[in-house]
């Protein structure tokens, strides 16, 4: 009996350890995004823009702490104080993210898109700035065209981008947001090509010049 005894008062103590162990060395908890400034207060309210507050309220920028003045100013002076930003441009996205604007700007893509054409507002989500269906908003060419009709896209579509070529996969690798470095010789096409392709195939592909139905 004093067994047994010795033994419960054992397992109970080795229990207590390892729950106190737990607590010790769990993760810590994710800060709660605060939502005390004025903006929120006023644009949650269902009479003004309650969607814009819930969209923002789920972002990157929310939980880092990037609030509204934080782009947007303020239109404490009125909504034409030139403290107030309606529509902030990539001017505003520089003072955080310079490397990916100055890339942007160093490609194709400059004068003819903002951030916000593939990161939708507010939300700026990555998986939609991802999907080359943002690409299809704008890119209607013989190229695209293919990619769209392609076995590349019907797995990318049913399986995810871990298993297929997506636009931005090729365009835009290790997220440089220059699209036009790799399309701007066959040298650095081929080294994206090889990340999935070996050297034959994809030296075969791109010698017949413009990719269309290799897919």
């Amino acid at each position: 009996m004093g067994e047994r005894h010795a033994s419960a008062g054992w397992l109970t103590a080795v229990l207590t350890l390892c729950a106190a162990s737990a607590l010790v060395f769990a993760a810590p908890a994710l800060a709660a995004v605060d939502t005390s400034f004025s903006c929120y207060q006023c644009h949650s309210k269902k009479e003004i823009t309650p969607w814009i507050a819930e969209t923002w309220l789920e972002s990157a920028h929310a939980k880092a702490g990037v609030k509204c003045p934080n782009c947007h100013g303020n239109h404490d002076k009125g909504f034409d104080s030139p403290q107030f930003i309606a529509h902030p441009g990539q001017e505003v996205c520089m003072k955080c993210h310079p490397i990916r604007v100055k890339e942007t700007l160093a490609g194709a893509h400059a004068g003819k898109v903002k951030c916000t054409s593939c990161h939708p507002w507010h939300t700026f989500s990555l998986d939609v700035a991802r999907d080359p269906e943002i690409c299809r908003t704008c890119h209607n060419s013989e190229h695209a065209k293919s990619y769209f009709l392609s076995k590349m896209y019907v797995v990318y579509k049913v399986m995810g981008p871990k298993y297929s070529a997506t636009c931005q996969r090729c365009h835009m690798p290790d997220g440089d947001h220059n699209v036009s470095d790799t399309v701007s010789s066959k040298e650095l096409m081929l080294k994206v090509c090889n990340r999935c392709h070996s050297a034959s195939f994809a030296g075969k592909v791109l010698s017949k010049g413009e990719l269309k139905t290799h897919w």
